[in-house]
């Protein structure tokens, strides 16, 4: 429901959801279809990658250093995985555990920094303009979605032991839950529950999306990693486009009578850079992202 307010500058604030909304993700009232989100990711993933890209990079940086350590604190050399390739025989199960608890520690200790990269994607898809330093965001988010990665990689974990099918099915149900807290203000058990209800009333649909995604990261692999520059970034605006049709996007709109100053051109993190007029020194377009 939209929120229509004044604060004390006389700036006028109203509230609204771009999309869907929780409501209609639980009964389902949302249309995913393929092609259509295909081609919005492609066109966000084109005309964002300039802007996006150093910030994914960022992410895989911080992430493979985070692999890295943990290899190194538990195997004391992490060349050693190079020669278990090299020889299988080497493949003990301490080096299969270590590489598993690296993987476990990198996703839970950078979930932060990937849920700012989601917030980005998703201003994307909701028409604004982001900037690297909004990798950021999801620092503020850091002890509920560090909590529910932790909870979800547990059960994808035991759920794989299980049938590994099941942990496919969760890694697909849970995929709007980093989201729902950091858009919705979510708890995160909450959040992985509505994602699970909304998730399962187009699982199809939604099955079908990321398996061609996998399928691009495979082919990606495949070329040296190189076509991992564009599937990276196409990955994160399908999962924005799927979590707005579903869910919608909660955004902002300022409409102030306040001439523009260099202060207000320089501040809000989230503002819609370069779409301000100077005609009249008046804010025209005061749509703002609010994370």
């Amino acid at each position: 429901m939209a929120h229509l307010g004044i604060n004390m500058n006389n700036d006028i604030e109203k509230d609204f959801n771009l999309g869907g909304s929780i409501d209609r993700a639980l009964s389902g009232d949302y249309e995913l279809k393929a092609t259509a989100v295909f081609q919005e990711a492609w066109k966000h993933t084109i005309s964002h990658f300039l802007s996006f890209s150093p910030a994914i990079v960022a992410l895989m940086f911080v992430q493979l250093a985070i692999f890295y350590i943990a290899l190194k604190l538990q195997l004391g050399d992490p060349a050693i995985i190079l020669d278990a390739v090299i020889d299988p025989e080497a493949f003990t199960p301490q080096v299969v555990e270590s590489i598993f608890i690296a993987n476990f520690s990198y996703e839970v200790i950078s979930a932060p920094i990937y849920a700012g990269i989601c917030l980005m994607a998703m201003s994307h898809v909701a028409g604004l303009q982001t900037k690297v330093r909004h990798i950021g965001k999801g620092l503020q988010f850091t002890v509920p979605v560090i909590l529910v990665t932790l909870f979800s990689l547990m059960l994808q974990g035991i759920a794989g032991m299980l049938l590994p099918f099941l942990s496919i099915y969760f890694s697909l149900a849970f995929s709007n839950s980093i989201l729902l807290i950091c858009d919705k203000k979510v708890p995160p058990m909450q959040s992985l529950l509505l994602s699970l209800r909304a998730v399962n009333k187009k699982i199809f649909v939604v099955a079908s999306i990321y398996l061609m995604v996998m399928l691009m990261f495979i082919v990606a692999a495949m070329m040296y990693g190189i076509g991992l520059i564009f599937v990276l970034p196409f990955f994160f605006h399908v999962k924005g486009i799927i979590y707005r049709e579903m869910f919608g996007i909660k955004l902002k709109v300022i409409a102030s009578d306040r001439p523009n100053s260099d202060d207000d051109n320089s501040n809000g993190d989230s503002n819609n850079d370069g779409n301000n007029s100077n005609d009249g020194n008046k804010n025209k377009n005061p749509q703002v992202f609010d994370a």
